[in-house]
């Protein structure tokens, strides 16, 4: 059969968002056969990596193609079924966040989830979501209001620039590496769509997705707001205070480019014209022991 794709073992590395050469060339073959049902052949894969897998569960969410799993060994069938990847977990405008998340406090995930973007859901998810993550992983009570942060900024972001209906948010804490992969993504218009939108700064942009990310990434807001409100600043205060406060790993995919920073060196990419990433995602490697002398009101002041 010739509408087979072979699922990779996507192992962990050092280099934040790399999961994404794995995922582009699975795309491309998806999108080049000719049938409305596409095979996924697990044979070669005996692990989820956290940034890896949850792209792959988004593609899957908005392709257009029927997907079936083949040969997934039973591990991964049960794990998949626990954190929703085949059928994400909705949360609508009048679901209950709290009596579906709060049983994920003992665990070490919180599984994938799409959630209706309204005031409800933001406030709602931030705040559970934020009491799981330190329930699961006992961190350092210095880490809740930079956690708090993360979420609050990037949950609104979504909410108040991507136009997209639905966002999505997955987490999973490694114990071995004291660190929470945390993943928020929209399906929204990218960066580059919310400076076209708005008029801002297209001079400068063009038509350039990796520019538009690095305009948004040095608090070029696209509205007229007190820096305190804008969409650039949350985004540049987040990763400089994830990266540089507490030495974590910062990588954004938008449209059809990215950027990368961690360990001080900092990226900014532009993708060939065949790849090209519906939205904004966002992976987030955040230490929950926090440095003696970081301090929260640098990064926000």
């Amino acid at each position: 059969m010739n509408n087979i794709v072979s699922i990779p073992n996507v192992c962990r590395d050092e280099r934040i968002g790399s999961a994404f050469n794995h995922l582009f060339r699975l795309i491309h073959q998806v999108e080049c056969i000719d049938d409305d049902n596409v095979v996924w052949d697990f044979s070669e894969c005996s692990f989820f990596h956290p940034f890896f897998l949850f792209p792959l569960a988004l593609y899957k969410d908005t392709c257009e193609k029927n997907v079936i799993f083949k040969n997934m060994s039973s591990y991964l069938q049960e794990y998949s079924k626990l954190i929703y990847f085949e059928d994400l977990l909705h949360i609508r405008k009048d679901t209950c966040i709290e009596d579906i998340l709060n049983g994920y406090m003992n665990k070490t995930y919180i599984p994938i989830c799409k959630f209706d973007l309204c005031i409800t859901n933001i406030d709602g998810l931030q705040s559970c979501i934020q009491k799981i993550i330190e329930s699961q992983c006992n961190a350092d009570k210095r880490i809740t209001t930079p956690l708090s942060y993360f979420l609050g900024e990037l949950i609104c972001n979504i909410s108040q620039h991507s136009d997209s209906v639905h966002g999505y948010i997955y987490s999973q804490y490694i114990h071995q590496e004291k660190c929470i992969d945390m993943c928020i993504a929209d399906s929204g218009i990218t960066i580059l769509g919310s400076y076209v939108k708005t008029r801002k700064y297209l001079n400068e942009i063009g038509d350039d997705d990796a520019i538009a990310i690095k305009k948004a990434n040095e608090g070029y807001s696209t509205k007229d707001l007190p820096n305190s409100e804008s969409r650039g600043y949350g985004i540049s205060s987040t990763k400089k205070m994830l990266v540089d406060g507490l030495g974590g790993a910062f990588f954004m995919l938008s449209g059809g480019g990215f950027h990368r920073h961690s360990d001080s060196k900092s990226d900014y990419i532009k993708l060939p014209p065949s790849i090209n990433w519906n939205g904004t995602i966002i992976l987030m490697r955040i230490p929950i022991e926090v440095p003696v002398d970081f301090s929260y009101e640098k990064y926000v002041g």
